[in-house]
């Protein structure tokens, strides 16, 4: 059975990133789910103390669960807000904390450092239209999957809902879901 994480990236219980995760979720019933709100999470920053340089792993243990099934996943999903023309902190600090696999890679010789490959996707959403911070954040988020075996395949992007005049787009969630499966 292949294996999904959903990251969620917004503090919203019943925001629009949990409302667009269970309009993917059904698409994905095959596959068995693990979400990760990062709110809840919390994780840590990376303070760059070089213990990844030298050892598998990170010497700040918060998020030892949360990479096992990380590395294990067969699929990676992220759901976010824009926050200031970024990723929420709390999910930026998360993407910092891939400097482990960063280290494995460059520092210890380990091609790849996560040996399971992962098609990588994300639904961003935010207020007004910032479709530009948007593609940002997808490059980000390509950028840092070179390394991490994964290919980002996918993204879906929903603007403007501060004003309540976004809506669901059932055409462009199956473009996300196809293009993410293949």
């Amino acid at each position: 059975m292949e294996k999904m994480v959903i990251i969620n990236a917004s503090p919203r219980e019943n925001g629009v990133c949990q409302e667009v995760i269970k309009q993917v979720t059904p698409y994905f019933a095959d596959c068995k789910i693990k979400q990760y709100d990062v709110y809840k999470l919390a994780p840590a920053p990376c303070t760059a103390c070089n213990y990844c340089e030298q050892h598998d792993g990170c010497s700040n243990k918060d998020l030892d669960i949360f990479f096992e099934d990380f590395e294990d996943s067969d699929y990676i999903v992220f759901f976010t807000p824009v926050y200031n023309n970024f990723f929420p902190a709390p999910l930026k600090a998360l993407v910092d904390r891939f400097q482990r696999y960063y280290s494995a890679r460059f520092c210890r010789g380990a091609n790849p450092p996560i040996a399971k490959p992962k098609k990588v996707g994300a639904v961003i959403v935010s207020g007004s239209n910032a479709r530009q911070c948007a593609d940002y954040m997808v490059n980000t988020l390509k950028q840092a999957f070179t390394v991490l075996n994964g290919e980002f395949k996918a993204r879906y992007y929903i603007p403007d809902t501060d004003s309540g005049a976004y809506t669901f787009n059932i055409t462009e969630l199956e473009k996300f879901v196809h293009q993410l499966k293949r």
